[in-house]
């Protein structure tokens, strides 16, 4: 099912008021994954989760997260209803890739990890967050600076480390964030800005001992880098 009707299932009353105007789950109700990979790998990885029999509790994380209503837009909401879908996007790649997954909760609902208990692997995901903005996005919408995504990726690192329990495989799941905008212009789809990225992610997981998937936005199904 295409993202736009996954949303409508699952957040109803989120409703957009234009183009460039407000909710960031209210605008992909109005886009369809015609040339735009993010949306068709994100509409995928719903399915997965369905499949999974975990759709009941994502639209409990994605209430949550989100709220029902609509938000403002380029909101604190929005970021954290992305956060939950790339975990959707991280249990479709271990479900393709690993065996029949499972979502849970750790440190009191605040974050979401995947397991695989056949293999006795756990999936930490984390999405690089975007810059704050206002309501209206610009054209171009900001790009964090690399020094802000490195940190970012750091503190993911050392918060998955501790979150995922020992076990015999522990990967950090790495989605890059998705612009309203152009998206193929920004990291993930530029050499010169993913490369500090890319290398960013194998140095912290080597350091922490941890597996890793590197993807652009929310592109489950064709990772930039993975090792584990």
């Amino acid at each position: 099912m295409e993202i736009a009707d996954w949303l409508e299932r699952l957040l109803p009353e989120a409703r957009g008021r234009g183009e460039e105007d407000g909710c960031w789950v209210a605008h992909m109700k109005a886009r369809t994954p015609a040339h735009h990979p993010p949306l068709y790998w994100l509409g995928r990885a719903l399915d997965a989760v369905e499949e999974a029999g975990a759709i009941d509790a994502m639209r409990g994380w994605l209430l949550a997260a989100h709220g029902a209503a609509s938000c403002a837009g380029w909101s604190e909401q929005d970021q954290r209803a992305q956060d939950v879908l790339t975990a959707a996007c991280a249990l479709a790649w271990a479900a393709e890739h690993l065996g029949p997954p499972e979502p849970v909760e750790v440190n009191g609902g605040e974050r979401l990890l995947v397991r695989v208990p056949s293999l006795d692997v756990s999936l930490a995901p984390r999405r690089l967050w975007a810059p704050p903005g206002p309501a209206r996005m610009p054209p171009m919408p900001p790009t964090p600076a690399p020094q802000t995504l490195l940190s970012q990726l750091s503190a993911y690192a050392a918060e998955a480390a501790s979150d995922l329990a020992p076990a015999r495989g522990r990967i950090l799941y790495v989605d890059l964030n998705l612009h309203r905008g152009p998206y193929a212009r920004d990291i993930g789809y530029q050499r010169e800005l993913t490369e500090p990225i890319r290398t960013s992610v194998k140095h912290h997981g080597a350091d922490q001992r941890l597996g890793w998937v590197l993807t652009r936005p929310f592109e489950w199904g064709v990772p930039i880098e993975v090792w584990y």
